[in-house]
C-alpha cells in the first residue's frame, strides 16, 4: 500500500489495534453467545446458565462498541495528518516549479490538488478501517467455520473465487472511470477560474453564452464519468451479495444432512448459518473500502503525474564558475549567454552586456526577441545553458535580485503581508518603502493602514496604485538589481511620469533594469539593452 494510505505515527497504530480487536469481538459474540444458549439453555434446560452467557456475551458486544468508537477516531486523525502532509508537499512541489512551466492553469491545478487529496482524506475516514475491521472479521469468521465444518467451509471459499475476480475487474474499470472524473473536475474548475477572474471582461462583451458553451462541455463530461463511477462502485455490492446468498443456499442443505446425521448439534448449525450470514455484512463493506481504496490510488498517481519534477531537455551542461571572475568588472556582467525553453529554438544567442552598479538600464526589442527570457535568467528562473552572469565579479545570486512583474499580482491579506510575504520587517521600513513610491498618503486613507486587507490582485486601487506597491514590495528585499517588466505598461500619462521619477531615484542607489516598450522610460535610461535577435546590442539613449 502506497505510504500515503498507510496508517500515521500512534495514532494509526491505535485505530488498527482497535480495528482488529473490536472484529475478533464481532465474531466472538456468535460462539460466546448462540452454541450455549441453544444447546445448554433451551435444549439441556439448564436455565442458570442462562446469566453467565448473557454478561459474557454482554461485555463483548460492549468491548466492540468502544473499540470501534476508537477505530474511527484514531485512523480519522492519523489520516488528518497524512492528508496536511500532501496537501503541503503538493504546495511546495508547485511553488518549486520554475514560473510559467505551471502544468495546468491556477485554477485547475488549485482544483486538481483539493479534489484528489479528499480522494485519499476520504479513504482514510471511511475506508481504511473498513478495511482493516471487515477483513479480520472475515479471516476470523472462516477460522470459526473450519474448526466446525471444514468441508462446507471449503465449499463456500470455492464460491467466493469468482466473486472476488469479478470483484478485481470492477474495481480497474472504477480506477480508470475516477482518473476520466477527476480530469473533467480539473478542467471545471479552470473554466470556472478563468470566467471569474475575466468577469468583467466578459459581461462587457456579452460573452455569458460564449463561456457558459465552454464550461458545460466539461461539465458533461465530468457528470458522464462521475456516473460511471457510480455506477461501477454500486455493482460491487450486489455483486458480493449474490455470491453470499448462492453459497448459503448450498450450506443451509449440506448442514441440515450433518445435523440429521447427528455430526453437528443444533447449535453449531445455528451458529455457522449465523457466522456465514455475519458474512454479509463484510460482503457489504468490503467492496465499499475497496473501491475507495482504489479511487485513493488514482488519485495518488494523478498526484505524483502532477509533482514529478521536469527534465531538463538539453543535453549542455552550463559552465560552473566559482569564486571570483579573473579581470571581471564592478557592475553586472553577462557573458555569451544561450538559453532557450525546452528544446526549441534558442531565444538568447550570445547575449553580452554590461552594467554598472547604479543606474537605469532599460531592455527594449520586439516581441518574441528575448526580452523576458534575459529577464528568466537574471532571476535564475531559467538555466543559461552556456555563458555566464557575474555581479561584482561574482555568479549573481537571485537573493541579491529583486522583480516587479508586469501583471499586477498582489496577495489578498494585510497590505503589510502583501508587501513584506511573510519576512519580519520592520513597519518603519515599510513606511520609508511606502513613501519612496510614493503611496503614504493613499496608504494612510485606508482603513487599518499597514493592517488594511486586500483583495485578490488590490481589486479597489488603481492600476498606478497597484504598480507603486509592487515597486514598494520589491524595495523592501534591498536588492543590488532591481527587474522591472513593463512596470509602465497599464498606467497613464501622470502615473508614468510618477514611477519613473521614482525610478530615477532608486537608480541612484543600485541598478534598476526595466523592460519597456513606451518611449518615458527609454528617455530617462542611463542606457539602453536593445535586443536584436537573441543578442544585446548596448546603446547610449
Amino acid at each position: 500500500m502506497r505510504p500515503a494510505l498507510r496508517p500515521a505515527g500512534w495514532p494509526g497504530a491505535v485505530g488498527v489495534v482497535a480495528a482488529i480487536t473490536s472484529a475478533a469481538l464481532r465474531v466472538a459474540v456468535v460462539p460466546l453467545f448462540v452454541t450455549p444458549i441453544i444447546d445448554r439453555v433451551i435444549g439441556a434446560g439448564d436455565l442458570a446458565a442462562l446469566p453467565g452467557v448473557l454478561l459474557t456475551a454482554g461485555a463483548a458486544v460492549v468491548g466492540m462498541a468502544l473499540t470501534l468508537a476508537v477505530q474511527d477516531a484514531a485512523l480519522a486523525h492519523g489520516g488528518a495528518v497524512r492528508v496536511a502532509q500532501l496537501r503541503e508537499r503538493a504546495y511546495r512541489a508547485l511553488l518549486a516549479r520554475t514560473p510559467g512551466r505551471l502544468p495546468g492553469t491556477s485554477g485547475g491545478l488549485a482544483g486538481r490538488v483539493v479534489s484528489d487529496v479528499r480522494e485519499v482524506e476520504t479513504f482514510h475516514q471511511y475506508g481504511m478501517g473498513t478495511l482493516l475491521a471487515e477483513s479480520v472479521a472475515v479471516l476470523g469468521i472462516v477460522a470459526v467455520l473450519v474448526w466446525r465444518a471444514p468441508l462446507a467451509t471449503l465449499l463456500l471459499l470455492a464460491l467466493g473465487v469468482p466473486a472476488v475476480w469479478l470483484l478485481e475487474r470492477l474495481g480497474a474499470r472504477l480506477r480508470a472511470s475516477a482518473d476520466r472524473a477527476q480530469a473533467g473536475t480539473e478542467a471545471v474548475a479552470a473554466d470556472l477560474q478563468e470566467g471569474l477572474k475575466h468577469h468583467a471582461v466578459v459581461r462587457a462583451f456579452d460573452a455569458e453564452g460564449f463561456m457558459l458553451d465552454r464550461f458545460q462541455a466539461a461539465n458533461v463530461a465530468t457528470r458522464r464519468a462521475a456516473s460511471r463511477r457510480s455506477v461501477l462502485a454500486a455493482l460491487q455490492v450486489p455483486v458480493t451479495q449474490i455470491a453470499v446468498f448462492t453459497a448459503l443456499a448450498g450450506l443451509v442443505a449440506l448442514l441440515a444432512g450433518r445435523a440429521a446425521a447427528g455430526v453437528m448439534s443444533v447449535g453449531q448449525v445455528v451458529e455457522y448459518l449465523t457466522l456465514v450470514a455475519l458474512l454479509s455484512t463484510p460482503a457489504q463493506l468490503l467492496p465499499r473500502g475497496y473501491a475507495l481504496l482504489r479511487q485513493a490510488e488514482a488519485a495518488l498517481d494523478r498526484m505524483d503525474d502532477l509533482l514529478a519534477p521536469t527534465a531538463h531537455a538539453s543535453t549542455v551542461e552550463p559552465p560552473v564558475v566559482e569564486g571570483t571572475l579573473e579581470g571581471g568588472e564592478s557592475g553586472l556582467t553577462l557573458q555569451e549567454l544561450w538559453a532557450r525553453h525546452g528544446e526549441g529554438d534558442w531565444v538568447l544567442r550570445g547575449a553580452s552586456a554590461h552594467a554598472p552598479a547604479q543606474g537605469l538600464v532599460v531592455v527594449t526589442g520586439e516581441s518574441g526577441v528575448g526580452k523576458s527570457t534575459l529577464l528568466s535568467v537574471l532571476l535564475g528562473f531559467l538555466t543559461a545553458e552556456r555563458g555566464s552572469v557575474h555581479l561584482d565579479g561574482v555568479p549573481l545570486d537571485r537573493s541579491r535580485v529583486a522583480w516587479v512583474p508586469q501583471s499586477l499580482d498582489l496577495l489578498r491579506g494585510s497590505l503589510r503581508d502583501t508587501l513584506t510575504l511573510g519576512r519580519p520587517v520592520p513597519d518603519e521600513r515599510v513606511w520609508e518603502a511606502v513613501q519612496d513610491v510614493g503611496m503614504t498618503d493613499a496608504v494612510r486613507r485606508l482603513p487599518g493602514h499597514l493592517d488594511a486587507t486586500l483583495d485578490e490582485d488590490g481589486a479597489g486601487l488603481s492600476g498606478g496604485q497597484r504598480q507603486r506597491l509592487l515597486v514598494a514590495r520589491a524595495l523592501l528585499r534591498d536588492p543590488a538589481v532591481l527587474l522591472l517588466d513593463e512596470p509602465t505598461a497599464n498606467l497613464d500619462a501622470e502615473a508614468e511620469a510618477a514611477l519613473v521619477e521614482t525610478l530615477m531615484r532608486e537608480a541612484e542607489r543600485r541598478l534598476v533594469i526595466a523592460v519597456a516598450h513606451r518611449e518615458a522610460l527609454p528617455r530617462a535610461a542611463h542606457r539602453v539593452w536593445h535586443v536584436v535577435e537573441g543578442e544585446i546590442v548596448e546603446m547610449t539613449p
